[in-house]
């Protein structure tokens, strides 16, 4: 502590302190110390009453003076304090293994390479935009939004709009009832392209045609459905999928009313197919896409996996019950007749379960100025799953339309289909699994001809059991990748020649061992000649044994056995659907590494699985019509199956190497054809998270 002591003549240098109370008005006062007069001490903080004025010092006491009031210390000015907001907390407790989803941290999702581009934005580019997205490139940013329940931490994929009427903002009970209703004509689809498979030796007496032409009744068909569906694919550019739903309702039950009553005309029986199969072509190719528009990427995975197994079982297992169904005195109409009652429930599905899923949602976000920041907030749970009320119903059934989307025909967008089509992912994925699907429907198709006739005899419910392996096998094989999550994420190089490795051997064993095994059976064994033996007693020596006949009911059918040729056409529609199933990753990964934004690789995904698609079916429509033409006798038969395994055995090689040597090539000239590489379009500045 300081010596404040000294002269009078120093006393005249008094401290002095000014304390101008707070809008009082009064004057300032002096306080004078006198001579050896001591500072009191400073009393405790605590003491201490709130100040009732500023302290100031006197201007005319230079700081650092000895003069100075010791340990006086000025008290701080005040100045506002910044509020920080508060922030609410989760209110569950932290996962075992904490890991923060993308959007938590940071805060906000991180710009792309792209997105952090100095001077030129999407914004300066493109003026005349008026998006408004979760991330968009030009730095600002929406609220990114999270899923409900269990899904509370998964950022949704991809991000819904505001607007109730976006698909992905639907309730969970419309979203079931479209995607139900939609299930049920896949399944129609598959019933109504087998139904002739066991009766097909039945409709050639009936109507007194060959072989080839009732296989046609199959085969025709399929060829029509190829190109109705790579035509709906391009007119749901400009109409959305609804109209296509209903006007491919309305051709099937036109179709299968119709063939209740065909029974004396082939003619119209061939036109009532037509029908069936302009039909097929809308739920063999939109349905995927219908998935998509509904569903978030988190919750697609069990649906496709659903609507593949409903398509194989239902299209190889009602062969086992069509053709018991198909004894009767009835005959062959009763299938479509079955059939026929099953549209009064599938109508009112389609007509008021199934609404326009085709969504622009890139226009949907309102003009509302961006967050700063997009915090990580807790989703509410899970509302229960209870009827709809009657004003709910009422006002979901006002929304319907028949015609809910339009579009402008542009040239670019109208090409998007049919470029997805011709892509070299997609022609291979063709031509590796053509064969196979092709041949094993082209054999279905045979079998009532190979035993229908003498010696097998057999009536059409017992050849609907030669359907059974098929049926198993074919689902087994589907339901197994399809069912298994790192089937998609894991799809590896390795993975990926051990599948097709795989698949081609199945198809392999399957289609040769059932050419050389019933060749085998139906072969008659070669009578050997002996050296005739002289007579001493001139005695006519015995007339040899007579050729057994292919015809013989009791030598020749018992060989063959059916289990065997049921097992072994299993094998065959096993290996085709293993080729199959590896379709989705390889496309998943071609639109992954082309696509733009997220909306184009999604809807790039949806045109090449349904180009593949209708590639296969196309094939299958030809080898329906051709292969009974070459298999109506037995050496055909071991022919074709031995020529069309070693050719699938090679293409195979020769598909995997091209895939293993050049895959990122593959998947470039992918975007090439399909417009997405190289283009001003993906030159810009913007996110893989933008909509288009």
């Amino acid at each position: 502590m300081m010596d404040f002591t000294g002269t009078g003549g120093d006393l005249e240098k008094e401290l002095r302190i000014g304390i101008s109370p707070l809008g009082d008005g009064e004057s300032m006062r002096e306080i004078k110390r006198g001579p050896n007069m001591a500072v009191p001490p400073t009393p405790p903080a605590k003491d201490l009453p709130p100040p009732p004025a500023l302290l100031r010092l006197d201007p005319s006491t230079p700081l650092g003076s000895p003069s100075e009031p010791p340990n006086r210390p000025l008290p701080p000015r005040p100045t506002a304090k910044p509020q920080t907001p508060k922030v609410p907390q989760p209110s569950r407790s932290p996962p075992s293994r904490p890991q923060a989803p993308l959007g938590m941290n940071p805060p906000t999702r991180p710009g792309t390479a792209a997105s952090q581009t100095t001077g030129t934005t999407i914004s300066d580019k493109y003026p005349v935009s008026s998006k408004r997205l979760s991330w968009i490139s030009d730095g600002s940013k929406r609220p990114i939004k999270y899923g409900q329940g269990k899904y509370g931490r998964v950022e949704l994929v991809p991000q819904p709009s505001d607007d109730s009427d976006d698909p992905l903002n639907w309730s969970r009970w419309r979203k079931e009832l479209n995607f139900y209703s939609l299930l049920m004509m896949v399944a129609m689809s598959g019933v109504t392209k087998t139904m002739f498979m066991t009766v097909n030796a039945q409709l050639a007496q009936t109507y007194q045609v060959s072989y080839t032409a009732v296989a046609a009744l199959t085969g025709v068909p399929l060829i029509l459905s190829a190109f109705s569906g790579m035509a709906c694919l391009v007119a749901s550019r400009i109409c959305g999928k609804r109209p296509l739903y209903l006007a491919s309702l309305l051709l099937m039950f036109i179709g299968t009313v119709w063939s209740t009553n065909v029974a004396s005309s082939y003619g119209q029986c061939m036109a009532a197919r037509i029908f069936q199969g302009l039909g097929w072509g809308a739920f063999d190719t939109l349905v995927l896409g219908s998935i998509q528009d509904t569903y978030f990427e988190h919750e697609r995975g069990l649906r496709i996996a659903i609507h593949s197994i409903v398509a194989v079982t239902t299209t190889w297992g009602p062969p086992l019950i069509g053709g018991v169904a198909s004894q009767g005195s009835v005959g062959f109409s009763l299938q479509p007749t079955i059939l026929s009652a099953f549209f009064v429930v599938s109508v009112p599905a389609i007509a008021l379960g199934a609404p326009e899923t085709t969504f622009d949602r890139a226009l949907a976000f309102p003009e509302t100025p961006a967050t700063a920041t997009s915090q990580f907030k807790t989703s509410p749970p899970l509302t229960p799953l209870r009827l709809p009320s009657l004003e709910t119903v009422t006002d979901y059934v006002v929304k319907l339309k028949p015609y809910a989307y339009r579009s402008s025909a542009d040239l670019t967008i109208l090409l998007q289909a049919p470029r997805a089509f011709i892509t070299p992912t997609s022609a291979l994925l063709a031509i590796v699994s053509i064969l196979p699907h092709a041949s094993l429907w082209g054999l279905a198709a045979s079998i009532s001809l190979l035993f229908s006739p003498l010696p097998f005899a057999l009536n059409s419910g017992t050849i609907g059991t030669l359907f059974l392996a098929p049926f198993l096998l074919s689902a087994v094989a589907v339901a197994l990748p399809a069912l298994t999550p790192r089937w998609q994420t894991h799809f590896t190089p390795k993975v990926h020649m051990a599948a097709l490795a795989t698949g081609t051997a199945l198809a392999f064993i399957g289609i040769l061992t059932f050419g050389l095994h019933l060749n085998d059976a139906m072969t008659p064994p070669q009578t050997t000649t002996t050296t005739p033996v002289t007579n001493t007693n001139n005695a006519p020596a015995p007339a040899p044994a007579p050729p057994i006949s292919v015809f013989a009911l009791d030598y020749l059918a018992p060989r063959a056995s059916l289990p065997a040729v049921s097992f072994v056409l299993g094998l065959l529609a096993a290996g085709a659907a293993l080729l199959d199933a590896t379709a989705p990753p390889l496309i998943r990964a071609s639109t992954a590494f082309t696509g733009s934004s997220l909306a184009a690789a999604t809807r790039s995904t949806a045109d090449m699985s349904a180009g593949v698609a209708c590639w296969r079916a196309l094939a299958a429509g030809v080898f329906v019509v051709a292969v009974p033409n070459a298999v109506w006798w037995w050496d055909g038969l071991r022919g074709f199956c031995l020529g069309v395994g070693v050719v699938q055995v090679v293409v195979a090689a020769v598909v995997g190497m091209v895939w293993w040597l050049w895959g990122e090539g593959i998947r470039r000239w992918d975007g090439r054809v399909m417009g997405l590489v190289d283009l001003e379009g993906l030159r810009r500045a913007g996110s893989f998270f933008d909509l288009d």
